[in-house]
């Protein structure tokens, strides 16, 4: 299913404390523009940190 996919880009959400199974909130959020730009960002709820990621067409 996944044989003729590519990635077009990665998102890290680091520093996030350890917590129960089920506890952790976490929002990723995907967005893809008139553009075919995507916006694609990640943020832990209890500690707000956040990390997205821009990926346009560039070919």
């Amino acid at each position: 299913m996944t044989k003729g996919n590519n990635v077009l880009g990665k998102v890290k959400l680091t520093g996030i404390p350890p917590a129960p199974r089920g506890v952790p909130r976490i929002e990723i959020t995907f967005d893809i523009d008139a553009n075919g730009i995507h916006n694609v960002s990640a943020v832990d709820k209890s500690t707000g940190k956040e990390n997205k990621i821009t990926i346009t067409n560039d070919k």
